[in-house]
């Protein structure tokens, strides 16, 4: 360890303690504590700064997050150690960052110099919300025994090909809007304040429109080249291959390298992590595991002091203070005691945030109150979920019916002017896009057929298929999809879904989930195979899970589009090469539905309690 303890008015600290990679770079921690003795550390690994806090660490009624030395007096009253390091190339760390790929092996040797210090005892747990849960994952992910425990918070890829950097073979822009906000920082660290600003000020929607950000095609320009070549990178690997395969974006779980490592895994609903979290916590599960847990909330990412996300309030019990008795920080750290303690889980190993069951009238301050509670389960999916199948029939959806004659459906999908994204699973979007809940009929409005029977909206770029109103309340719980019979004209396009609970007399119309696949991988994403045209297809479109009370008399609501941007890169509809700029056609999709195309939605709920 270089440098000496110095006091601070909080906890002792060790400023700028270098630690050795494998390669000769050195990364800086700092290490609050004390250091005469032997205890147990909490490391944390970050690429925003050591003295930054993360957002997440702030609590209701709280103005802002606490400091970071305030964290560090959290867990070293509490016993422990604690250890904030800088990233590689970020912060007073050396190197060069690239994303994601570099933290398994510098993980592992951040765990090798703690372990080999004077000061800890051997039991090293590790925390971190965001960037900082992935590199948790990304080193747990080797099957490393150097780690007692991981509390991976809003983070952690289980495979980054199909969530959190691309989904359905399309790729999510909150990877662009993150690094223009990092590059921005760059800026402002090495005190070019202008250039900062220059680029906060870019029109990053227009970027965006104008298509994928590669060399001479993008707003960040020769500011900043390396962050550029890592976003193309992404960008462009648009099949499957090894590139994806590699630690830091994909966990083997066939090898269960989670399998004997306490974990408690931490996502929202409105999360973009929310897959990869259920992916890792049931790839962690198993009867050598002493007391690993999920928790999903409805929190906006970071955004977990408030109970409203988008349009929607979910009450007061949504936040986690008095829904699960504790802030995050404080059952973080009763839950790593209790691990190194090797005690047994103290209640069910899910918790999770069942949405909705209120009126859906507006506050005096603009938010719809939809409600909620907490659950308990000892799985994901809970053990008593059942599927139910919608029938497409049309423009309706169908329960315990088949469709009753053949229906062709078109719409208009125009890359050049995509259908926009309101709410849903986004993380890092600002300032073009923002996750949550949102009622969709402020840009998405409809009335029903004069029959009842269908919606019917004046957009020609989408399609809505409603349900009857339910008799009784329905409680989803699991994954949403749609097996859906597509043809085109085109030789390919992407098929975005959207489930709506829909309230009645004219009430909000609220998304609850939605997902995307190019069609072009409807075979696999090993070997893309272009569409026909006129020829139809059957696909299947996986959303992301969700947990929800829809009420009686509402009624679910199916929107398909060709598009949801700035969500998703837009798909230019010519069979091209992924993540290169070019030429663009306008299609037409048609859904098809009947006997022959049993096009339907696929649901998991739950059995109403007597």
């Amino acid at each position: 360890m270089t440098g000496s303890p110095t006091k601070t008015h909080i906890a002792e600290r060790v400023r700028g303690v270098s630690m050795p990679m494998r390669d000769g770079v050195r990364l800086l921690a700092d290490v609050y504590g004390d250091v005469s003795g032997r205890l147990p550390v909490i490391l944390e690994r970050t690429p925003y700064g050591k003295c930054w806090t993360d957002p997440s660490e702030r609590v209701a009624a709280q103005g802002s997050a606490p400091s970071r030395e305030a964290i560090a007096q959290h867990y070293v009253d509490a016993g422990f150690i604690y250890v904030i390091q800088d990233c590689r190339g970020t912060g007073e760390s050396e190197g060069v960052f690239d994303k994601y790929v570099q933290e398994a092996e510098d993980g592992a040797d951040t765990l090798a110099f703690l372990l080999a210090a004077g000061w800890c005892d051997g039991r090293i747990a590790m925390v971190g919300h965001s960037y900082g849960a992935s590199v948790q994952v990304s080193v747990a992910g080797l099957g490393t025994r150097q780690l007692a425990a991981i509390v991976a918070d809003c983070g952690g890829f289980s495979d980054a090909f199909t969530s959190g950097i691309r989904q359905g073979g399309a790729f999510d822009q909150k990877q662009a809007t993150w690094v223009i906000t990092q590059a921005a920082r760059d800026l402002e660290r090495a005190g070019d304040h202008e250039g900062a600003a220059r680029l906060r000020a870019e029109p990053l929607r227009d970027w965006l429109l104008r298509g994928p950000w590669v060399a001479g095609h993008t707003p960040l320009s020769d500011i900043a080249p390396l962050r550029q070549a890592n976003l193309s990178r992404f960008w462009q690997s648009g099949e499957a291959s090894p590139f994806w395969r590699r630690p830091g974006l994909f966990v083997d779980h066939d090898r269960g390298p989670l399998r004997d490592l306490p974990c408690l895994h931490v996502s929202s609903w409105h999360d973009t992590s929310l897959r990869s979290t259920i992916e890792n916590f049931t790839g962690s599960t198993g009867p050598g595991v002493p007391g690993t847990a999920m928790i999903i909330g409805t929190w906006c990412h970071a955004a977990r002091y408030t109970s409203r996300s988008g349009d929607v309030d979910f009450g007061d019990a949504a936040l986690p203070e008095i829904g699960l008795g504790a802030s995050l920080i404080d059952l973080r750290t009763h839950w790593i005691k209790d691990r190194l303690a090797r005690h047994p889980l103290d209640g069910s190993a899910v918790r999770y945030f069942e949405m909705g069951g209120q009126s859906g009238t507006r506050g005096t301050d603009g938010a719809i109150a939809y409600g909620g509670r907490w659950r308990n389960a000892d799985s994901w999916p809970p053990r008593d979920g059942i599927r139910l199948d919608l029938v497409v029939d049309g423009g309706r959806l169908l329960t315990g019916a088949a469709a009753r004659s053949e229906v062709a459906r078109p719409f208009v999908s125009d890359p050049n002017d995509p259908v926009p994204t309101l709410g849903g699973a986004i993380n890092s979007g600002a300032p073009v896009m923002q996750g949550g809940m949102f009622d969709q009929t402020s840009v998405f409005p409809f009335a029903l057929s004069s029959d009842g029977s269908e919606a019917v909206t004046h957009r020609h770029d989408m399609l809505m298929i409603i349900s009857e109103p339910f008799e009784q309340d329905l409680c989803l719980c699991g994954d949403v999809s749609a097996e859906l019979y597509v043809s085109s004209d085109v030789p390919d396009a992407d098929i975005c879904i959207k489930l709506v609970d829909c309230y009645p007399d004219g009430g909000p119309c609220l998304n609850l989930t939605d997902g995307i696949l190019r069609l072009r991988y409807r075979e696999g994403y090993e070997a893309p195979v272009l569409l026909s045209p006129g020829v139809p297809v059957r696909a299947t479109i996986e959303a992301n899970p969700t947990a929800a009370l829809v009420r009686a008399g509402h009624r679910l609501r199916l929107d398909i589009a060709g598009s949801n941007f700035p969500h998703f890169d837009i798909n230019p509809q010519t069979g091209g090469p992924q993540g290169v700029p070019g030429a663009r056609q306008r299609g037409q999709i048609t859904i098809h539905s009947g006997p022959d195309y049993p096009s339907r939605l696929n649901l998991v709920i739950r059995p109403l309690e007597s």
